[in-house]
């Protein structure tokens, strides 16, 4: 009889040997690990990079996943890595989030399937941002402009803007929690 050390080589050795079961479990997968991606940068191209960078890596890795746990789990592991690559290579991407903020943000995420449905939410929250708010959230995350950029613009000093996006991102956050409290998503 085989021992249990045995049976997971095995299997190991199945899910090497196995690319359609990679492409199922990609496919699946494919449109929730882009939004999650896309958060951390808000720019589709710089997504497009990181997706088709995390996409390479998931395949030459794929014999480290592990049979019966979680794919979404896994391929976000390796996708926030190559955003901290891609954020430490083009700086403009960063600005806001510290290190320790995204890690922070991956740990929250890996603990919970964030789906489609929470995305809209947020898309949904940003519906009750006032004016000044959605400006603000235009500029960094729609068309990535750096602090500097948007104070010039606006007549603000880029700490008066840099608090702007603290707090902006504080009633987005607020503003999806408490729709997950209230069982919404």
């Amino acid at each position: 009889m085989a021992s249990d050390n045995q049976i997971v080589k095995s299997e190991d050795a199945l899910v090497k040997a196995d690319p359609d079961l990679f492409v199922s479990l990609f496919e699946s997968d494919r449109n929730r690990l882009y939004s999650y991606i896309y958060a951390y940068v808000m720019d589709h191209t710089a997504a497009d990079d990181i997706f088709q960078e995390t996409s390479m890596t998931l395949w030459r890795e794929f014999d480290r996943f592990e049979p019966g746990s979680n794919f979404s789990k896994w391929a976000n592991g390796i996708a926030f890595n190559r955003v901290r690559v891609y954020r430490r290579k083009n700086k403009k991407f960063s600005l806001g989030l510290s290190e320790e903020l995204m890690v922070s943000i991956s740990d929250s995420i890996s603990k919970e399937d964030y789906s489609e449905t929470r995305w809209n939410t947020l898309q949904e929250c940003r519906t009750h941002l006032r004016d000044e708010d959605n400006k603000l959230y235009e500029a960094f995350y729609v068309k990535n402009k750096k602090a500097q950029e948007v104070a010039d613009e606006s007549g603000r000093s880029i700490f008066a803007i840099r608090k702007a996006v603290h707090k902006l991102r504080k009633k987005l956050f607020d503003c999806v929690d408490r729709k997950k409290r209230e069982g919404l998503i």
